[in-house]
Parts: structure tokens; C-alpha cells; sequence
């Protein structure tokens, strides 16, 4: 019998478990299969905020210190005037880094100073354990190297670069002789993050170099994107055996027959193979999951307890794929090949089954976008059951999202929306094909505040052929809100525009006023194209005005913790709601 084990790399963030694992770990378990699976993500930010598993890390800088010391080269090198700063520093905050954990898996996670002060305390700590492999950086919840992960050169240089690949190190040293003594037969790596190439391809090479019999298979929405490239992409079949593009249940139990069996791919669908030296993918077979057959997601086996929340948050979903699919500038609709929608009484199975069994009233909906069918029917069941859970969601601005639902909702513990704003400019709306109207995101944000329903907003600046004024109007819209901006949970993320890989607007370049689409030559693995525009601002100036507009935003809009963690956020709004009741029943 094979043993598979499930693999979530870092970086992500560390407020609770990502649903791919789960999703797939409780179908393959109700097939029979023998299934482990790994967040590597939680596990590596333990491991690094853990002072005696790191003290090696630390013992090497003072060595390397000594010997640049003794060369008399280390006047100017910013590595050195680092690592000397982090082994002055280290180990005076080994108390408070274990603290600042503490804060964030106890009550003080709720007093909104000690988690400011204990998350400055984890950026910090990260970043100083880090400075010996200067460039590099690492937060809580990202890495920066300078490597490209749209390049597979580049890739591979980030894979072997002992100097600077943290990766490397704490893989080799904490992680890798765990996975390899589950004695798996099949891997599986999910990578759902371009922040997740580099560190998952690095633990993809660690299990390759140390048991090359063991079958790797990457799944996720990177690679998903990347189908094309894949096929003129050689070397990633040096340390990945195989690629599961699409949905993975069906694909990896297939997977796990042939492996077991007659070993022929060409049978397992959403397959991306290498094969007598020509890449191979299994398009006649594409496989679409009916979201009725699926079980609950299965989160036993996932270091629940390591997340930073005193609480556990959980996601699921009531549907795959987006029901829209229009948004110009979005390729998000490739992850899914269409939409589905999940049966509400099975949806309703799902949050009761995992409350209960995990003990959580706490759940994120992940829908890309929650159908407002969806949304009726399941506040419906919550308040008929008067089953006692909070929730959050990501809806559209759509007119059909009436007072009374937002009511209803709210009643049935809906405490936060997120909602893609995109623009305020109307102009701007319809070349997006946002299919949104400016009155109806007026009276809808008005009608959440009305009904105690946080607001997220996701912002798009630098949109082809947006001015600065029609910017500065969707600038003026948040920030002129004072009910808006004073509400409790309010959060806003700019984002500067990207064009994206099989995004509607590379259907009709004309339309947007694209005169040239380009991709680096290096780039061999890239999800966007750099472009030049006729008409709207400039490079130049759309990088100007984005900085201003971070800038305005991050003065007004407090970005702990509800900018940080939608979980965290969540919680935060919880706890208010639960004391605001109190208080009228005292």
C-alpha cells in the first residue's frame, strides 16, 4: 500500500492552515489511501523563532565574523555590520521571542499593543537570524531573494546557493529527515504562491538528492498558470517528477494507482510528465471535481496548535472557480476550469462537522467570489440551526446584494466582507468589465457599517489607460469616508496593476491602448508581461502615484492586525462583537 505524504511550503501567512492540504487529504483518505500531511510553512517559522534550534545558525555568524574580522575586509560589507548587530542582539531577545508567541497563541492576542509589540518582536528576530544569508530576506510571512521565480536559471541558482538559501539549512537540518521517515512513496508539494517557487522547489530538490525513488508531484495554482511553459521547460523534470495542474483529488489518486500498478500516466488526468524525453500533458483527460462528491475537509495531522491564533480560524469553501469570470486584468479563472457550486446542506455538514471536531465557532470562506444565493441560503440554515459561528467572505458589489441579505448575514455571524474595488472611476469599472455601478458600492459599504459587517477593500492603481484624477477619485472615496474609515475592521489594500498571464485583456490589447507586450527573455517561467501603453500615466508616473496612495492609505487605515491576517482580523471582530454584548446584557 502507498504512502503519500502532503507538503505546504512557506511562505505564507501563519494565522491558520491553507485549505489545498486538507481538501485533498480528506478525499484521498476516504478512498483508503495512507495520507500525512505537513504545513512545512508553520513548521519552518517555528523552528527559526525557536532560539535553540537556531543557536548553530547564530554560532556560524560569530565564526564568520572572526574570519572576515581576521581578513580585515569587513569595514563596508552590509552582511557583516548585520550579522555583528544579530549576535549582539540575538540573544537578548530569546525571552521575548518566546513570548511574543505566547501573546499571539494566548488572551494578550487581543490587546492590540502586545500584539503589535510581539509581532515587531518576530519581524525582528526573523530578520536578525537571517543576516547571514544577506541578501536574502525573510518576514513572517514572505522571502525575498535576488533570484526571479519567473526564471527556472534563476530558480536553480536560488536551489544551490548554499550562502544565501535559508532554506537549505533549516530544511536540511529540522525537516527533511521527518518527511523521509514517514517512508512516503508519492510527495506532493503544493505551491499556490509565486513566495512558495523558491521554497518549494528547494524541499522538492532536498527529497530528490536523498531518495530519488520517491515520486514528486507539484500541484497548485503557480504551476496551473504555467501549463505552456511547462511544455518547453526541461530541467524542473531534474527535481519534480510530475506536475498536477487543475483540481488534484481525482488526479492524485489516479496517480497513486498507476504508481502502484502499471505505472502508465498517460491514464492519470491533469498530469504534466516528462516521458522519453518529451514533456507530456494529459489535456484529452482534464478533470473537473464535482464539489457534491467531495467530503469535509480533513485538517487531522496539521500542527494546529503553531498557528498564531488563540483561536482556530478554518476555511472552506461553497464553491470552485468564479462565477463572473469577466474582470479584465483577473486570471484567476484559469485555476478552476469552470464554476461550481457546492450544496449548501453539505456545506452546512462541513462547518458543524469541523466546529465540533476542532472545537472552533471560527471559519473563512474562500470562495473567490460567494455567490449571494449562496450567502442567503447558508445565513438561512445558520439562524434556523442557531448554530453560534463568525465568518468572513469575499463578495462582488453586485445590486442583488440588498439591505436585507447584508442583515440577515450579519444576524447569521458574518462579521467581515472583501469586497475588489478595483476603482471608484466609472470609466474605469467598465473597461475592467467589473459589471459593478458606483451607487451600488455607496449604499452596499453603507449598508455593511449599518449591519456591524467589517469592510475589506482590494485596490487596483495603475489600470491601462487610468489617470492620475480618476486614482486620486477612488484615493478620495476611502479616505473622504470618515464612517468608513473609522469603522472597526475597516482594511485596504492597494495593489499596482500587473498584466497578467491569460488575463481577458490579452484577448483585446487594442481596447486597453497596449501598443507592446513583452516577457524578459530570462523569464521562462513568468505569469505577467512588462508593456508599454498609449494612452493613461506613464511607468514612471504609475509607480509615483502608487507610492503616494500606500503612503495616504497607510497613514489613515491601521494596518495590524487587520491588514495583516484576515484571520487575525477576524477574531479581533469577534472578540468586540462578544464584549459589545456583554455590556448591553450587563
Amino acid at each position: 500500500k502507498m504512502k503519500v505524504s502532503l507538503l505546504f511550503p512557506p511562505s505564507w501567512i501563519p494565522s491558520q492552515p491553507f485549505l489545498s492540504l486538507p481538501s485533498l487529504t480528506g478525499f484521498l483518505r476516504q478512498q483508503g489511501v495512507d495520507v500525512v500531511q505537513r504545513d512545512i510553512n508553520i513548521e519552518f517559522l517555528e523552528v527559526l523563532m525557536t532560539w535553540d534550534k537556531v543557536k548553530g545558525i547564530f554560532t556560524r555568524m560569530e565564526d564568520e565574523i572572526k574570519v572576515l574580522e581576521k581578513r580585515g575586509v569587513h569595514e563596508a560589507g552590509e552582511k557583516y555590520a548585520r550579522m555583528k548587530q544579530a549576535v549582539e542582539w540575538l540573544p537578548r531577545l530569546t525571552d521575548w521571542i518566546e513570548n511574543a508567541k505566547k501573546v499571539f497563541r494566548g488572551d494578550m492576542f487581543y490587546s492590540m499593543e502586545s500584539y503589535m509589540e510581539s509581532m515587531k518582536v518576530m519581524e525582528r528576530w526573523i530578520e536578525l537570524i537571517s543576516s547571514p544569508y544577506h541578501p536574502s530576506n525573510i518576514s513572517t510571512i514572505d522571502n525575498e531573494m535576488r533570484y526571479s521565480v519567473y526564471s527556472s536559471k534563476d530558480i536553480f541558482s536560488a536551489i544551490n546557493n548554499k550562502a544565501e538559501n535559508m532554506f537549505l539549512d533549516i530544511f536540511k537540518e529540522h525537516i527533511v529527515h521527518s518527511i523521509l521517515s514517514d517512508n512516503p512513496d508519492l510527495v506532493g508539494i503544493s505551491i499556490t504562491s509565486t513566495s512558495q517557487v523558491i521554497p518549494g522547489l528547494t524541499l522538492a530538490s532536498l527529497i530528490k538528492n536523498e531518495r530519488p525513488d520517491i515520486h514528486i508531484t507539484v500541484g497548485g495554482s503557480v504551476f496551473t498558470k504555467l501549463i505552456d511553459n511547462l511544455k518547453k521547460n526541461e530541467n524542473l523534470f531534474s527535481i519534480v517528477d510530475s506536475f498536477v495542474v487543475f483540481e488534484g483529488e481525482h488526479a492524485l489518486l489516479a496517480l497513486i494507482d498507476e504508481l502502484s500498478g502499471k505505472k502508465d500516466l498517460k491514464k492519470v488526468p491533469n498530469l504534466v510528465y516528462k516521458e522519453n524525453g518529451k514533456t507530456v500533458i494529459n489535456e484529452d483527460s482534464f478533470f473537473i471535481e464535482d464539489l457534491n462528491k467531495l467530503p469535509t475537509p480533513d485538517y487531522e495531522g496539521l500542527p494546529l496548535k503553531l498557528y498564531h491564533t488563540p483561536e482556530l480560524v478554518l476555511p472552506v469553501q461553497t464553491s470552485r472557480g468564479c462565477y463572473w469570470k469577466k474582470c479584465a486584468f483577473c486570471n484567476l479563472h484559469l485555476d478552476h476550469r469552470s464554476y461550481r457550486p457546492r450544496k449548501i446542506d453539505l456545506v452546512m455538514n462541513d462547518i458543524q462537522t469541523l466546529s465540533k471536531k476542532h472545537n472552533t465557532e471560527f471559519f473563512f470562506i474562500t470562495d473567490e467570489s460567494i455567490p449571494l444565493s449562496a450567502v442567503s441560503r447558508l445565513s438561512d440554515r445558520i439562524i434556523e440551526q442557531e448554530l453560534d459561528i463568525k465568518w468572513i467572505c469575499g463578495a462582488r458589489f453586485e445590486k442583488s446584494l440588498s439591505s436585507e441579505l447584508l442583515e440577515k448575514a450579519s444576524r447569521a455571524g458574518c462579521l467581515k466582507i472583501v469586497f475588489g474595488l478595483e476603482s471608484y472611476s466609472q470609466r474605469v469599472l467598465d473597461l475592467m468589465s467589473k459589471g459593478t455601478q458606483k451607487k451600488n458600492i455607496d449604499r452596499i459599504v453603507h449598508d455593511c457599517l449599518k449591519y456591524d459587517i467589517a469592510v475589506h477593500l482590494y485596490v487596483i492603481v495603475g489600470f491601462l489607460t487610468e489617470t492620475r484624477e480618476e486614482v486620486m477619485e477612488t484615493v478620495n472615496f476611502i479616505l473622504k469616508n470618515d464612517r468608513l474609515l473609522r469603522s472597526y475592521g475597516f482594511s485596504c489594500l492597494p495593489c499596482l496593476f500587473d498584466l497578467e498571464k491569460g488575463s481577458p485583456i490579452m484577448d483585446a490589447p487594442d481596447r486597453f491602448g497596449l501598443k507592446k507586450i513583452m516577457t524578459p527573455a530570462q523569464h521562462d517561467l513568468s505569469l505577467g508581461y512588462l508593456f508599454e501603453a498609449s494612452k493613461g500615466m506613464t511607468p514612471q508616473e504609475t509607480e509615483d502615484v502608487y507610492a503616494q496612495v500606500m503612503e495616504m492609505v497607510e497613514k489613515s487605515v491601521n494596518p495590524l492586525p487587520f491588514n495583516y491576517s484576515m484571520a487575525d482580523g477576524l477574531l479581533y471582530l469577534a472578540r468586540k462583537k462578544g464584549n459589545k454584548k456583554l455590556a448591553l446584557n450587563c
